[in-house]
């Protein structure tokens, strides 16, 4: 029987009723609710860089090379011969000559490579690393002219020597480890045999071994490019950055009062010229009345923020609280982004503790490494912040940085490594034997799960805190330190002097000190060391933030050098850190 076509479309109403019945009962009301913009703007990785070699693995670097209209302002030698610093003295930028960049392998370039048909010059290259500069195995930048292509996307590479590192690979390591992670920006890098001929006229033009080099992309708006980022963004690079306002020297670019010369000494600007977010973040940071969990939801993606965090302290990488990483913030989110930067200082403590037997990290353990920022502080302040930080350090002990996942890329880059680490010219400048090498490798993984430990050890720590110069009052010398931060609240204090830096012969000893200050009293004339540190009830003790670098060239953590004159006042000598 036919039905009506009335009938028919009664049928589909209450069908379509019906469903937005069931809809309605089992979804909730429909929402049109917009999401914010900045939801959509998603600052990851870009996976596909890292799949192949940037290039083939032998690097030939022609300078003095002068055909093609161009010609060096400088020669090879000079390029070698002063270090950063001595041009920061003379207020002159670092010098540079012209080079012909060439890949290929052992044979000779090879077409493949970057600069095989070339016959001039392509690039300029000039030293980099201030503490590099001061080595006899230099780390350079290579700079690609604007006419002359890329190497694989990049106008600019490093060559680093990484001379301080007895593996010679820890930087690439913790790259390549950052790969594996979704919250974390990587750098490509890749191992590449250096060989430099210097046709400077009067030299010998046959190619110099200069042994292996970490080549390293750099980070600046073409990084960001070659990701499809927004290259318009907010890049710095910090020097310095330990978060504190700088109110004097952290301005905008615009204002009178800018100087960028001062401004570079704590943030070097990578990106747009326009400083209003980085400020905002600055203000924030320094405003107490606003949460520390307020700031970081607003500022910072946090996954990125406590990913980062967790994987330098179980990766011992201690020097990350004020350098060695980048902020950036694309147009259209207040967001900052920290990409990681430079990671030499990872997985030394058993290296040093090879090269002396009385070797202390001090304070530099677990959750204290962030202890002298005023952002990072606020955050260690915070119960709930440390609560999500850890979950993060659980996170990636139990994946990428487990101990047998560690070692397993560790000992890849080994294997790459020490056929050339072992053989001139590198030999002459390693830093360990070849035996002790492969222990230090085999003890990776048991070095991880003992930061791993430290971290948790580190939650119940006071914080390290600043000894003061002594002070004489009525002619007694007088002790006083800032109090450490501690959970509980509750510590007490001791106080060892002693007329040498091992404290075998102490003149001072004082337990359960309440307060932040001490009269010692009278003092001979000479040279004294003062050791204080602070105790929680249940045993947990934190040292102070100074040291002493002592005549066999280690560093003793905790220790202040003082000198008390014939006249009976007292002097501070100065506190030095090791450039290891």
């Amino acid at each position: 029987m036919k039905r009506s076509k009335k009938r028919r479309n009664l049928t589909k109403a209450a069908l379509l009723l019906l469903g937005v019945a069931f809809f309605a009962a089992g979804c909730g009301q429909a929402s049109y609710e917009k999401a914010p913009v900045s939801d959509h703007i998603a600052v990851v990785d870009k996976a596909a860089l890292y799949t192949e070699p940037v290039e083939e693995p032998v690097l030939y670097l022609t300078v003095g090379k002068n055909e093609g209209g161009r010609k060096s302002e400088h020669i090879w030698d000079e390029i070698n011969g002063y270090s950063l610093d001595w041009y920061e003295e003379n207020e002159i930028k670092p010098y540079e000559c012209d080079a012909l960049v060439q890949f290929g392998n052992e044979e000779g370039p090879t077409k493949d490579g970057y600069g095989f048909t070339d016959l001039s010059s392509n690039a300029k290259v000039r030293l980099t690393g201030k503490k590099a500069s001061l080595r006899q195995q230099k780390s350079y930048k290579i700079t690609i002219y604007s006419d002359a292509g890329s190497i694989d996307g990049m106008k600019s590479v490093l060559l680093q020597k990484c001379f301080t590192d007895p593996f010679r690979f820890t930087n690439k390591l913790c790259f390549d480890l950052m790969q594996e992670s979704d919250a974390l920006m990587s750098v490509r890098t890749q191992f590449v045999h250096l060989y430099v001929k210097d046709e400077t006229e009067g030299r010998n033009t046959l190619f110099e071994d200069y042994g292996l080099y970490t080549m390293t992309e750099t980070i600046n708006k073409r990084y960001l490019k070659n990701r499809d980022l927004d290259s318009s963004g907010e890049l710095y690079k910090a020097v310095d950055l330990d978060f504190t306002r700088h109110e004097d020297v952290l301005v905008s670019a615009t204002e009178a009062a800018y100087n960028e010369e001062k401004f570079e000494q704590i943030l070097e600007p990578k990106g747009s010229n326009d400083y209003s977010k980085l400020l905002r973040l600055l203000d924030a940071a320094n405003d107490e009345e606003l949460s520390i969990e307020e700031l970081i939801d607003t500022y910072f993606d946090k996954e990125n923020l406590y990913t980062w965090m967790a994987f330098n302290i179980l990766m011992g990488n201690t020097e990350t609280a004020t350098e060695n990483f980048y902020l950036y913030s694309p147009t259209g989110t207040e967001k900052f982004y920290i990409i990681p930067w430079d990671n030499d200082g990872a997985l030394r403590q058993d290296y040093e503790k090879l090269r002396d037997p009385d070797y202390s990290e001090g304070w530099k353990k677990g959750i204290h490494i962030y202890a002298q920022s005023t952002l990072f502080s606020r955050i260690l302040q915070s119960s709930v912040c440390v609560d999500e930080l850890t979950s993060y350090v659980e996170k990636l002990h139990g994946g990428i940085l487990s101990g047998d996942n560690v070692l397993a890329k560790a000992k890849a880059l080994g294997a790459q490594v020490t056929p050339t680490l072992y053989k001139m010219p590198d030999m002459v400048f390693a830093r360990v034997t070849e035996e002790n090498y492969n222990k230090l490798m085999d003890a990776i993984p048991s070095r991880i799960d003992s930061l791993y430990q430290a971290y948790y050890d580190s939650i119940k720590t006071p914080g390290p805190f600043h000894i003061h110069t002594p002070a004489l009052k009525e002619g007694k010398i007088v002790f006083s330190w800032d109090p450490a931060a501690a959970p509980g609240g509750k510590v007490k204090y001791s106080l060892f002097i002693a007329d040498s830096w091992d404290f075998e012969n102490k003149v001072t000893e004082q337990r359960n000190i309440t307060e932040c200050e001490y009269e010692v009293g009278h003092l001979p004339p000479g040279q004294y060391f003062a050791q204080i540190s602070a105790q929680t009830e249940d045993g947990h003790s934190q040292s102070a933030y100074e040291n002493y670098r002592t005549e066999k060239d280690t560093v003793a953590e905790g220790v202040l050098c003082f000198y008390v004159l014939e006249d009976g006042t007292v002097t501070e000598a100065l506190s030095h850190q090791t450039d290891e």
